[in-house]
């Protein structure tokens, strides 16, 4: 038989393989994060007809003698470059923008560890954070406080995670009192028609219907009262208490604002601070010649325990330095409040640092986990398995394993995917030269048929 037809056939199991591949590259070329693959050939070995032979005796040396047997696969490699982005804004859809592979795992104890570059990602009905096919994707969860913990595990983003209630501490006052408020000079001597002995002359008790006791400005003074405004604070359980404070002009060498404060019930029934459950002074915020405060001024108020329905006694201090007093409308109010009450989860986002963070309905947010990347040190020697999966092997090397945007890893892109690398004009172009070389080594196995037809032919 002749050397030619088998070398023929080699070619043409070669060249179909070839195809195979091209194939299966335009079959995936819509595919979320698919890495295209090559085929390179090489020659099998050569049978050697006569060796070389060196100079001697006045005569040249000579070249040898081989016929070729053949081809075979040399490699099979991967593409591993980034492909397309295609912009989704589902924010569970991830793609790695550099190095890295997400981690997935399908077993309890997150184990056996698959990597992709596919991050179409969905939550799951406990609210872990899954492949389409049901693998957890790994990271770092937080705990209680957010703080992320050292071990790698499953993602979990679930609607049932609650944000714990903060007792206030701290309130802030920021903005201005109008300088040109009437000062009243009698302050310390309530006026006929006020009610109680806790009265203040400004604000005069009113009976409710329900026999309870609020408080409202007096009329006579109203335009001492530079400024009226209310806002809430938290028990320890996340209970809402309201206070009012008013802010009433008492001096003008220097200017002096007295705040009283008044704690309202649901009912609109209110208790003047100083009396029963609601205690603290009155402050003083005195003011220089360039509408700033001239000395450092705060106030501690206490709601006391049979307010707060079994959350304890709040204890809260009041801030009042970052007020000005300037001829112009009388602004301030509370700017910044430290606690709040009890929050659920409302929605999440993922930066591209791969930190999760939760954003809860009392308006706190807090980190849920940080997804992982791993890379390796030959990523081509990665074996695909399925559903866009890899592993590790003995060529690839161990998983090394960090988070986005950090020790060669790439960045996050949340709201996009990553699309197939497959270049099509490419594959069209290495079909065309497969298909001519799968044609041509078929002419060449046609011809050694018909030369192997005439060495038969020669006995008849």
């Amino acid at each position: 038989m002749m050397r030619s037809m088998f070398s023929a056939v080699s070619g043409l199991r070669a060249h179909q393989t070839r195809m195979d591949v091209i194939g299966n590259n335009i079959a995936n070329v819509n595919t979320v994060g698919f890495k295209g693959s090559r085929v390179t050939f090489q020659e099998v070995f050569s049978q050697t007809l006569r060796g070389a032979g060196s100079p001697q005796a006045g005569k040249g040396g000579t070249n040898p003698q081989q016929v070729g047997l053949g081809i075979n696969i040399a490699s099979m490699d991967t593409f591993h470059i980034r492909g397309a982005v295609e912009r989704t804004d589902y924010n569970t859809d991830l793609m790695v923008n550099g190095d890295g592979f997400f981690v997935v795992a399908d077993d309890p104890n997150y184990l056996n560890r698959s990597y992709t570059r596919a991050g179409n990602f969905a939550l799951d009905q406990a609210g872990n954070l899954v492949t389409a096919d049901g693998y957890k994707v790994l990271g770092y969860r937080a705990d209680a406080n957010g703080v992320l913990q050292s071990n790698m595990e499953g993602l979990q983003v679930s609607k049932a995670t609650t944000f714990d209630a903060k007792i206030t501490e701290n309130v802030g006052f920021e903005g201005n009192l109008n300088s040109e408020t009437v000062t009243t000079t009698t302050y310390t001597t309530p006026p006929a028609g006020t009610v109680g002995a806790d009265a203040t002359f400004v604000y005069m008790e009113k009976a409710l219907p329900s026999g309870a006791t609020a408080y409202e400005i007096n009329p006579l003074y109203e335009d001492s009262v530079a400024r009226e405004t209310t806002y809430e604070v938290y028990d320890n359980l996340g209970g809402i208490h309201r206070i009012k404070q008013a802010f009433i002009k008492t001096s003008d060498a220097p200017s002096t604002f007295t705040v009283e404060s008044f704690y309202i019930n649901a009912d609109g029934s209110m208790y003047h601070a100083g009396a029963g459950d609601f205690s603290g002074a009155a402050a003083a915020v005195q003011f220089d010649l360039n509408g700033k405060v001239s000395s450092p001024t705060t106030l501690n108020l206490v709601i006391g325990a049979p307010l707060t329905n079994g959350a304890g006694p709040v204890n809260f201090e009041i801030d009042y330095n970052n007020l000005t007093m300037f001829a112009n409308t009388s602004t301030a109010s509370a700017t910044s409040i430290d606690g709040f009450k009890q929050g659920t989860l409302d929605d999440f986002t993922i930066a591209s640092t791969g930190e999760i963070m939760g954003v809860f309905d009392n308006g706190q947010r807090k980190l849920l986990g940080q997804i992982a990347l791993a890379n390796f040190k030959n990523p081509a020697g990665l074996e695909k398995t399925a559903s866009n999966m890899y592993r590790n092997t003995s060529n690839s090397g161990q998983a090394i394993v960090g988070v986005p945007g950090s020790g060669g890893f790439g960045n996050l892109n949340p709201g996009a995917l990553e699309m197939s690398n497959v270049d099509l004009s490419r594959e069209f172009t290495n079909m065309i030269t497969t298909q001519r070389g799968f044609q041509a080594n078929s002419r060449i196995i046609t011809t050694s048929d018909e030369m192997l037809q005439e060495v038969v032919n020669m006995k008849r």
